[in-house]
């Protein structure tokens, strides 16, 4: 699915130009790394955005569309129909801190968004998103960074919707919280999602935020600036000393 310059398009987002942004930089990541062929999961998928963003770009991958929220797959029930990707597609319920998966099974696994961040264990889902990805293949996690949230909530607090005390607690337990109620919400360092894949067999073969640099929706609104804006993410988005200040960390991990 496709703007009108080619670019992707979400129909649930598109009225927001920043998820514009943000999905049009994580395709385009999916774009260089997802393999030609094979077996790809989208685990936390949801109502499967990333997974059809997958089947767009590949057309010889399956790929099973993973989530606890059966609500969220029956939407996605109907777009598999909506886009006849029935030969292709399939949902599955289940819960991404016990999948029930041969060990290996797929040879890309995608967890995006914020699918990973309420994991009430993540080192058990971790553990299990590593098991199930082929030896010769790739995982990608997808987070809310920490520093990028931090420094968001304590610049733009009340802005925000956030009390002083909602940017205290986040900073002693990673979890957001807005007016003292939890989102459950959970952000990582670049540091813990490196140990994370080390204590995994895994190593970062690629490492990015999206997006990296805040804009203003005005100018992303705007179809001269969006491109500007967006070229100067892709230049900086891998740069280390920036990446963990922007909104999502992106770490793709092989064996």
């Amino acid at each position: 699915m496709r703007y009108e310059d080619g670019t992707a398009y979400d129909k649930e987002h598109a009225g927001n130009i920043y998820y514009r942004l943000w999905f049009e930089m994580v395709e385009h990541y999916l774009e260089i790394h997802l393999p030609d062929s094979g077996m790809v999961l989208d685990a936390g998928g949801g109502t499967g955005e990333f997974t059809f963003r997958a089947a767009d770009l590949r057309p010889k991958i399956s790929l099973v569309n993973f989530d606890i929220s059966q609500g969220m797959l029956n939407t996605a029930e109907d777009k598999i129909a909506e886009l006849n990707l029935g030969s292709r597609v399939r949902n599955q319920q289940g819960d991404i801190m016990n999948m029930p998966f041969e060990s290996g099974a797929f040879d890309y696994v995608m967890c995006l968004g914020d699918a990973f961040s309420f994991c009430p264990d993540v080192s058990k889902a971790f553990s299990e998103l590593a098991r199930v990805t082929s030896d010769n293949g790739l995982f990608h996690l997808s987070v809310n960074s920490f520093w990028g949230n931090y420094a968001a909530m304590i610049s733009k607090g009340p802005d925000l919707g956030f009390s002083f005390n909602d940017v205290i607690s986040y900073y002693k337990t990673r979890i957001i919280q807005q007016k003292g109620i939890s989102t459950h919400c959970r952000s990582f360092t670049y540091r813990e999602l490196k140990e994370m894949g080390e204590k995994n067999g895994l190593k970062i073969v690629k490492a990015f935020s999206s997006p990296v640099l805040p804009a203003h929706k005005d100018w992303l609104s705007d179809k001269e600036k969006y491109k500007e804006i967006l070229a100067l993410q892709y230049e900086h988005c891998e740069q280390q000393n920036l990446l963990e200040y922007g909104n999502h960390l992106n770490i793709i991990y092989s064996r």
